[in-house]
């Protein structure tokens, strides 16, 4: 442990550069994100859609699972078994490889939507002044426009990786479960199993990882999926170091406001079943209070995530662009000016003339 933190910080010595613009970006993505609120509504949104397809989805496999050969198992019972045909199995599997498919795109639609606005705020222009004292404007409608209009070819099939790679994790768990219930004592089996279980789930963390950047990449040069995950591939291995930071930065703090989200909505319910003397046993509804609000925590905070990761690309290439061209400082954020070597004095002072002419 301590050589990997004397690693560390070794490190973020060797990059503290990096490490200045990475806090940057986290303050620019909090900027963002405190002027534009409405932007927590998406994933709500994205949930009640994912309801009404789930309910859809069960009344359709209902019906595939009643087609077959009837058999009756027990007269007194009044039990039945429905014996499904070769048919039927393909149907049925058909029916869970699309339940996977619409799940990963609404995810991917919903953190395009997510992209979309964290893009148009970044290149907004910063030196006209806002109602909420933040300058700067993001267009979240733009984002559904987008997906459904120029995009879904690209979310469909970055979602069609992610669920063939969530298939094949759940065929590994049924038959590593059956293997493992055939031999208990096995301890080699075992640790095999979690080994292959580990380089499953990091091979499915790299690849949402890759389509995230693939996604956001593509909302900023339009072009389609292959060029913009191979572009956005190159574009992290070139910037490492920036990228480790947003993400360990971003993910402490993602923690720790879902582990205080969950916590206080937690002591919220202690004081509610408090209140009520027909509750005996409060542990249990305390334990799933805590698990609901921290999966609903985790769920919201993931905008951050995107949001940061985007601010990133697009510090990127407004890096690129006042190297080679110059860059207009009026999109500017002003907690990154000085790393594009834009003068944060000549965007206060744009911004203050704008105040005074209005």
């Amino acid at each position: 442990m301590w050589i990997v933190s004397g690693i560390w910080y070794i490190f973020m010595a060797c990059n503290f550069h990096s490490l200045k613009v990475s806090i940057a970006i986290i303050e620019t993505a909090a900027d963002w994100f405190a002027d534009t609120k409405r932007i927590m509504a998406i994933p709500f949104v994205y949930f009640l859609v994912g309801l009404i397809i789930l309910s859809g989805w069960v009344a359709c496999m209902v019906n595939v699972a009643s087609i077959g050969e009837i058999s009756v198992r027990s007269i007194t019972a009044q039990t039945k078994d429905v014996e499904w045909s070769e048919q039927t199995w393909w149907m049925a599997a058909y029916m869970w490889f699309g339940l996977f498919w619409i799940t990963a795109f609404m995810m991917a639609a919903s953190e395009f939507v997510v992209i979309v606005s964290t893009c148009t705020w970044y290149f907004s222009r910063k030196d006209i002044p806002d109602d909420d004292g933040i300058p700067g404007d993001s267009e979240v409608g733009k984002g559904f426009w987008w997906t459904y209009r120029y995009h879904t070819g690209t979310l469909a099939f970055g979602s069609l990786i992610i669920t063939i790679i969530w298939i094949i994790k759940s065929v590994f768990e049924y038959v590593g479960n059956k293997v493992q219930a055939a031999a208990p004592d096995n301890c080699l089996l075992k640790g095999l199993l979690c080994c292959v279980r580990c380089c499953l789930d990091c091979f499915d963390r790299f690849m949402r990882f890759i389509n995230q950047n693939a996604y956001i990449y593509c909302a900023l040069s339009n072009e389609n999926f292959c060029s913009s995950a191979l572009n956005a591939f190159i574009l992290v291995l070139k910037n490492a170091a920036k990228f480790s930071f947003v993400n360990a930065i971003g993910g402490t703090f993602m923690y720790i406001a879902k582990f205080v989200i969950a916590v206080v909505t937690t002591v919220i319910c202690y004081f509610i079943l408090g209140t009520m003397p027909q509750v005996t046993e409060i542990y249990a509804p305390l334990g799933i209070c805590f698990v609901i609000s921290y999966v609903l925590g985790t769920v919201f905070i993931s905008v951050f995530d995107a949001a940061s990761n985007t601010i990133l690309q697009c510090y990127l290439v407004d890096l690129d662009i006042s190297r080679q061209n110059g860059l207009d400082p009026k999109h500017v954020p002003a907690t990154l000016a000085k790393f594009l070597g834009v003068q944060a004095a000549q965007i206060d002072d744009d911004f203050e003339k704008a105040n005074t002419m209005n």
